[in-house]
């Protein structure tokens, strides 16, 4: 090892590293099998939307190791799952609501068994009118709540008196979640009515209501355990609580423990996405290319049932401005009702579908003006203090500052050079540049789920047990949470163990979303562990007064690195396991539950106006792609991406969190093409048809530039959240690919490219400028 790598400081390990590169790791789906454990397969509706006029199932009922065969008539307690709009039913009774719904059950001995009797059920459906697009949607008034609406100064008078005017549409596709493993749960029956449910869920509390309101019982009977989640991504979040409670209901049912384990293809066909969107905006401006007025509607296509689509909706509405302030703004938000599976929470939440809209808009801005668009982007992003269209101040405003360490680190400027100089010289590849920022807002928008719970215990040997409410899916919330509550102990990682996620240690917990996961969770773990160290000061003052023959306060104890000490003697140590041994002798309380809640956040819905974020998460991302004109394919040359992660708990963990959302981004501007047929059946089921980002996709080069800069607003420890925000970036690639393509017109036309920017509609957009047949940016 040289010296320089030896001198290095090395960042915190992976707590689960270890187990994760040994095969030793256990996730969900994982847990040991009980010898009789059954099988339950879905029997799913083929319609949009149908009318089930006969159903037998008597042949089915009959066959060899069949257990049961259940539908609405055999939930005891409420057939309805719909959290908190009761509009969704476990298992419908007279009418089906979208292609994947499931109608029915089969509980089996075997797997075999169990697609056995699917076939034999015999369902005689009436095909209905299904509503499948937004357009539809809208022409009928199908919305879940009437529109939201959030509005700051006066956009029809400023609109009107602005020198330049521009209006126009965008559109995104929806997003497959694409989890490693797919949705499942093992329900295994306990004593006293009791069940314990092996949850592929994001949120313990919720499947825990849930269950307990089908099944008739109280949250008391139900247990929620997740060890670790194959990545979840929102998915998991709300969309986990229909097959827990399938699950539920038949092990209720047979008074056996199963198993309901969807297949790849029956995930992707049956369960629900990104929300599609259609974004109109009007936007007035001066001859810097600075807002004055911008209004935009945001239509979402949310699928059968409610969801997550109001708060969905919500998010993309509070941040349909983005990094800029605009002084006079009308945002509307319409969550429209369509016969496609509920589209449910993905990563970001929203906020990518605003955001897109009026980065849309910055582009043609720039290019009616003839001027440079990154320009135009730093003359309108927000300045310290001023205020978003919600009325929340912005403080500490980054987005002006990463724009321009942006710009130096990169070499904007050159690299603008370049691709001219190259799309000039090469008639069948152009290269184009995009730049996107964000200022994400950090915390739940509904209030009350921004709290937390944890609960550590100290054993006697001075080794810890930490519990939090987190599910831990990936993106280490667990090393997080497990650093702060050693930072705080004065433990090394070692000395810790994390558990489960469970609904009998941690109650009542916050889904882990929202990139709220190691904020509210770590500090409710420091506060368990403040309450701990305080705790033991009194015991380790004590055996250090004995041991100089002097007094020591607790106050002027020290505890780091396994070792207690007095200030006054740093010298003389003690081992924290020593003291923690005394303070058992002594019947100090070991054990404290920590609590936390976010304070000062609230946002009143019908005036569109409050506080609803705690801070704001920022940064910029650029990229450089090229075209292939014959082909459609693009290439990533250069990504370069400024994120502010204040007072990073773990750097190594950040950068991977960033380097993954940025290809999740990607993968919904380039390449993830979510497509149904006139029956709002889903037609990709598996990679095959599916294409998600690709080691072939890495950039030439990926520079990750970490902004770690103390912050006054920020999350647990001076840090910031960073699960989320990253996956913005990916919309730079869009504008990149964009902008290659629009150089065939020297910028003059806007191709029309569509989103995600496939090679088939690379090569439409092409053929576009080729022929003249682009739109005029003015």
């Amino acid at each position: 090892m040289s010296k320089r790598s030896s001198a290095a400081p090395q960042p915190p390990h992976h707590i689960s590293g270890r187990l994760h590169v040994s095969g030793r790791s256990r996730f969900i789906g994982e847990e040991p099998r009980p010898s009789n454990l059954a099988c339950v397969k879905v029997l799913a509706s083929p319609f949009a939307r149908a009318r089930i006029r006969r159903f037998d199932a008597a042949v089915a009922r009959s066959l060899p190791g069949v257990l049961a065969v259940l539908t609405h008539n055999d939930i005891p307690g409420q057939n309805q799952i719909g959290h908190p709009y009761p509009d969704e039913p476990l298992l419908p009774g007279a009418e089906t609501a979208y292609a994947g719904q499931p109608v029915a059950l089969v509980v089996a001995e075997t797997a075999l068994a169990a697609e056995t009797a699917l076939r034999k059920i015999e369902v005689d459906y009436e095909a209905l009118e299904a509503v499948l697009t937004i357009e539809a949607a809208l022409a009928k008034n199908m919305l879940y709540v009437p529109p939201r609406r959030i509005e700051r100064g006066d956009f029809d008078v400023s609109y009107a008196g602005a020198p330049h005017r521009l209006e126009g549409e965008v559109r995104s596709g929806g997003q497959e979640h694409f989890y490693l493993e797919t949705q499942r749960c093992l329900a295994m029956p306990l004593e006293d009515r009791g069940m314990l449910l092996y949850a592929a869920t994001q949120s313990t509390a919720e499947v825990q209501e849930v269950a307990a309101r089908v099944l008739g019982v109280t949250s008391k009977e139900i247990t929620v355990e997740v060890p670790r989640l194959g990545g979840g991504f929102g998915g998991k979040e709300r969309g986990a609580n229909l097959w827990a409670c399938l699950a539920a209901l038949a092990c209720h049912s047979t008074g056996r423990p199963v198993e309901l384990r969807l297949s790849r293809s029956e995930d992707m066909r049956w369960t629900g996405k990104r929300h599609p969107f259609r974004s109109r905006y009007r936007v007035g401006f001066d001859g810097r290319g600075r807002i004055l007025a911008y209004s935009v509607e945001l239509c979402s296509n949310g699928g059968a049932f409610t969801d997550l689509s109001v708060a969905i909706m919500e998010r993309a509405m509070l941040h349909a401005d983005n990094a800029y302030h605009i002084p006079h703004v009308r945002i509307v938000g319409r969550a429209c009702r369509t016969n496609l599976p509920p589209n449910t929470a993905m990563r970001g939440f929203g906020a990518p579908q605003g955001i897109l809209a009026i980065e849309t808009a910055l582009e043609r801005i720039a290019r009616t003006l003839l001027l440079d668009p990154l320009q135009v982007r730093r003359v309108n992003a927000y300045r310290e203090g001023q205020p978003t269209p919600y009325g929340q101040p912005v403080r500490e405003a980054a987005a002006r500052a990463c724009l321009k360490r942006l710009a130096d680190g990169a070499g904007y400027e050159k690299l603008r050079r370049e691709n001219e100089a190259f799309n000039r010289r090469r008639a069948q590849r152009k290269r184009g540049l995009g730049v996107v920022p964000v200022k994400f807002g950090i915390s739940f928008t509904t209030a009350f789920l921004n709290q937390g719970s944890a609960l550590i215990w100290i054993y006697a040997d001075g080794s810890v047990s930490l519990s939090h409410g987190g599910v831990e899916m990936g993106q280490e919330v667990n090393t997080k949470v497990a650093q702060v509550a050693a930072r705080t102990l004065g433990v090394t990682l070692d000395r810790l163990r994390l558990e489960s996620a469970n609904t009998k240690r941690v109650g009542n917990a916050s889904p882990t979303a929202a990139s709220t996961g190691s904020d509210i969770n770590g500090q409710a773990a420091r506060d368990a562990a403040l309450q701990l160290r305080r705790r033991l000061a009194p015991v380790a003052a004590a055996m250090l007064a004995e041991k100089t023959g002097r007094r020591v306060a607790p106050a002027q104890v020290n505890f780091a690195d396994n070792r207690v000490w007095w200030r006054a003697r740093p010298a003389l140590c003690l081992g924290f396991s020593e003291v923690a041994h005394r303070a058992y002798i002594e019947r100090v309380d070991l054990g404290a539950h920590g609590f936390y809640a976010t304070r000062g956040l609230g946002f009143d819905r019908e005036k569109g106006t409050g506080h609803p974020f705690h801070y704001f998460a920022s940064g910029c991302g650029l990229v450089q792609a090229e075209v292939d004109l014959r082909s459609g394919h693009c290439r990533l040359l250069r990504v370069h991406i400024v994120h502010e992660t204040a007072q990073s708990i773990n750097a190594a963990i950040d950068r991977g969190q960033i380097h993954g959302a940025f290809f999740q981004g990607l993968g919904w501007c380039t390449g993830e093409e979510v497509v149904a047929d006139d029956h709002g059946r889903y037609l990709a089921a598996g990679p095959s048809t599916y294409k998600i980002p690709c080691y072939r996709d890495l950039p030439d080069s990926f520079v990750v530039d970490m902004v770690t800069a103390p912050r006054r607003h920020a999350g647990v420890l001076g840090s910031k959240a960073i699960g989320e925000p990253p996956l913005v970036y990916g919309e730079a690639a869009y504008f990149a690919i964009k902008d290659a393509v629009e150089s065939l017109a020297d910028h003059r036309l806007d191709c029309g490219l569509a989103l995600p920017a496939t090679p088939e509609a690379v090569l439409l957009a092409v053929e576009r400028m080729k022929h003249g047949k682009g739109t005029s940016f003015a």
